[in-house]
């Protein structure tokens, strides 16, 4: 005895659970949400009306102030009002005329590049070595963990201080110019471009990089890499949370086929954290462009300018010289900034936006 089954027009082949078509046309969970959200329309925008009007207040307003402001010529002895037309000195363009052909504020872009760079890559390097060492530790995973991320609890500026002290210039305060002197490695090492200085001066004078067109001061190295170890935890946390969802089927099946640790690590561990990867990698890139403090207090820019950045330039511009009205030029290179990280971070925010559906 055979039995029939009757199937509806509409329904045809293998299909999940939550696909539905009505009418020829394909239905998802998501749609159907969307679609039963503009019924709710009036009471979503209740909710969402007072975070838009928060917004407006502490984020909108300032930067439309911000970016208003960079067009007047004012400083903190003579203030700007926009709704005291006694204040305004309107300077049009000048300001951004001014930044652009500053030396000291391509210098200052010059030295915020090599962050965008160099930072990066080492809280992307450092953090992921130490996120696959915990998890295949695994025994002491907890107290690894906690060791390795408890420099995020940390203020950055409190993180400078600490760096600060390791880079000092006395053997017997500096733990790196104690170990270099246990060592015997004090003096100076020429290898190609680069000329290093490793009597001790390392927020002072440690050496150049020579790359022809430009000589890049190590200074910066030596404080990216202080920034890198407060920031190495946030990679941690975030690589920890991606190998949480890493099948063990997928390590028992390259284990099967003869994989090692190292190719398990670059065929299977790596492509899985791929994503982790772009978001350290973008909040690092946001962080190493509006990065102030730990600048600030290491070095504070120097020596000279050697280690000024674009996040740093704006509160020497606008505070350093309260009797010069260079406030609005400030204001200029905030907005300039504000448009690169705007940039940066636009395939971010893109990529993190829900598609449309392809009909």
């Amino acid at each position: 005895m055979t039995t029939s089954v009757k199937r509806s027009p509409h329904v045809s082949g293998r299909r999940s659970s939550g696909d539905h078509r009505v009418g020829g046309r394909k239905r998802t969970p998501f749609s159907s949400t969307r679609k039963s959200g503009k019924k709710r329309g009036p009471s979503g925008g209740a909710f969402v009306t007072p975070l838009m009007v928060i917004f407006s207040l502490f984020y909108l307003w300032p930067v439309l102030q911000s970016l208003i402001s960079s067009f007047f010529t004012w400083g903190l002895l003579r203030p700007w009002d926009l709704f005291d037309r006694s204040t305004w000195q309107f300077a049009g363009v000048d300001n951004y005329r001014r930044t652009l052909s500053d030396p000291e504020f391509w210098h200052a872009g010059a030295n915020s590049l090599l962050w965008l760079v160099l930072f990066p890559l080492l809280v992307v390097g450092i953090s992921l070595v130490m996120a696959v060492a915990i998890w295949h530790a695994r025994r002491w995973s907890v107290l690894f963990r906690t060791v390795f991320v408890l420099p995020m609890t940390i203020s950055l500026a409190a993180a400078g201080v600490i760096w600060s002290f390791v880079y000092n210039s006395d053997s017997h305060i500096g733990v790196l110019n104690a170990v270099l002197k246990a060592l015997h490695l004090q003096g100076t090492l020429d290898i190609g471009p680069l000329h290093l200085n490793t009597t001790g001066q390392w927020l002072a004078d440690p050496g150049t990089l020579n790359l022809g067109f430009y000589d890049v001061r190590l200074v910066n190295v030596f404080v990216i890499i202080a920034a890198a170890w407060a920031f190495a935890g946030y990679g941690v946390i975030t690589f920890s949370a991606g190998l949480a969802s890493l099948p063990q089927e997928l390590i028992d099946s390259a284990r099967v086929d003869g994989s090692g640790t190292v190719q398990v690590v670059r065929h299977v561990i790596v492509p899985h954290l791929r994503k982790p990867m772009r978001i350290v990698f973008v909040v690092s890139v946001i962080f190493a462009l509006r990065t102030f403090d730990i600048v600030y207090v290491m070095t504070q820019g120097g020596p000279n300018t050697d280690s000024t950045v674009l996040g740093l330039l704006p509160w020497q511009q606008a505070f350093a010289f309260l009797t010069s009205p260079q406030a609005g030029q400030a204001s200029a290179v905030a907005v300039l900034m504000s448009a690169v990280l705007i940039a940066l971070g636009f395939p971010y925010l893109k990529s993190m936006l829900p598609r449309k559906e392809s009909r």
